[in-house]
């Protein structure tokens, strides 16, 4: 019994060789086309100019804090109770807005990051396409997996099918 296992899986890995043998993979690495690209340079070259003018208004909003912190440093002592209050809490009200600001300003940059990003990977994405086809890649990876694959390689509908076929699953 083993020696025939033995025998079936030897045959299926020298069909299996013989037929990968054929197929024709690339790689591509999307992160170093983002980064060295003109543009992805270009895109990175908009998201510093975004984030320094957020940066400028957040500093603004830094010199008000500290403008307030000083006058109640220095004047702390000799401010009536109401009014030390009322800076503290314009000063508790300043640090929520500079907090706020930051925070608004990351998440612009990484949904503007993301969108030039997507652009870029989705124009690359076609230009593969055409490489594949041109060139007979059966598929093209990347760093997190497959970047494209001819569409004939594609098992998805065939296995679902067959899945739900075999589940006693008739509606699709």
């Amino acid at each position: 019994m083993k020696k025939i296992f033995f025998l079936i899986m030897m045959i299926s890995m020298g069909a299996f060789s013989a037929q990968a043998a054929e197929l024709k993979i690339g790689y591509v690495d999307f992160q170093k086309i983002v980064s060295q690209s003109n543009q992805g340079k270009e895109a990175m070259k908009t998201l510093d100019s975004i984030e320094k003018a957020k940066n400028a208004i957040i500093n603004e909003k830094v010199n008000e804090i500290k403008k307030l912190e000083e006058e109640l440093t220095v004047q702390g002592a000799i401010l009536n109770p109401e009014t030390k209050e009322k800076k503290q809490a314009d000063h508790e009200k300043l640090v929520m807005e500079y907090q706020k600001m930051r925070r608004d300003r990351d998440e612009e940059l990484k949904k503007n990051e993301a969108e030039f990003i997507q652009k870029i990977v989705l124009d690359v994405k076609k230009l593969l396409a055409k490489i594949a086809e041109e060139e007979g890649y059966a598929a093209i990876l990347n760093e997190a997996g497959i970047a494209y694959i001819r569409p004939e390689a594609d098992l998805t509908d065939r296995v679902l099918k067959m899945f739900s076929e075999s589940s006693g699953d008739t509606k699709q």
